[in-house]
């Protein structure tokens, strides 16, 4: 019979180096034996380590992010006609570093799925939710449509752990100087051209273009975790339940 995981956090001594920008630094815990790179390479990198079904989903986002787009601009559309306001985005927590503009339109928020956008952009909901693994029922869970507006920037940091993924799928590029810093380089946005890369690297983005720049941003669960252990890890988190 095999037996059942249970996952917990555990206190461990470990070596730190602040601003260690060429290693993997989450803020809040590591799990060990998960491969560590900063960069994955886009669907094309996940496909030659074997992630062909998660590879396939992302060249689905790429393939339609003009549809993407627009529906993106419609949602933004309506929520300013019906007096709504333009961003789900809260100033804090993990996304508290941020400098200008920054709004967001969300489907997964720390874990939860939203209603509300699978009826605002249908097609959006709908293929990332065909996504593999998608990362939901956990807090580090995020998808969300991401507008940094000209002159913004989010400072250098690190997510609160190493177990999920992220994807960007772009759909604005401005002109100018726009770009992602990762452990030490620099990623180009191209619309259409994902970027699949491991945020518990040092990392920060700057738009210092004439527009905004607008991704659908989404976390997938860390390509090496086996079905069982991401239960576990979600059960750990898990609202307590008792009488």
């Amino acid at each position: 019979m095999a037996s059942k995981l249970a996952a917990d956090i555990v206190k461990v001594g470990a070596v730190r180096l602040r601003g260690a920008a060429h290693r993997p630094a989450p803020s809040l815990f590591y799990m060990p034996g998960l491969a560590s790179r900063a960069d994955w390479g886009g669907a094309a990198g996940l496909e030659r380590r074997g992630f062909a079904e998660l590879a396939a989903a992302v060249r689905r986002m790429e393939a339609s992010a003009d549809w993407l787009r627009d529906e993106y601009a419609a949602a933004k559309a309506a929520r300013a006609r019906d007096g709504r306001g333009a961003s789900d985005y809260a100033d804090g927590g993990e996304h508290g570093l941020h400098g200008g503009d920054w709004n967001w339109l969300t489907y997964v928020d720390k874990g939860a799925v939203s209603e509300a956008f699978a009826r605002e952009a249908p097609v959006t909901a709908q293929l990332l939710a065909s996504v593999p693994r998608l990362m939901t029922e956990s807090p580090f869970g995020f998808a969300f449509f991401s507008a940094l507006g000209p002159g913004a920037e989010i400072r250098p940091h690190c997510s609160p752990m190493n177990l999920r993924v992220r994807v960007h799928v772009p759909l604005v590029v401005p002109k100018g100087d726009v770009g992602l810093g990762l452990a030490g380089g620099e990623l180009r946005w191209e619309p259409g051209k994902a970027l699949v890369f491991d945020d518990s690297y040092v990392h920060h983005v700057w738009n210092r273009g004439d527009g905004d720049r607008v991704l659908l941003l989404f976390d997938v669960w860390h390509p090496d975790l086996h079905d069982e252990e991401i239960e576990a890890i979600k059960a750990m988190f898990a609202p307590d339940r008792g009488s």
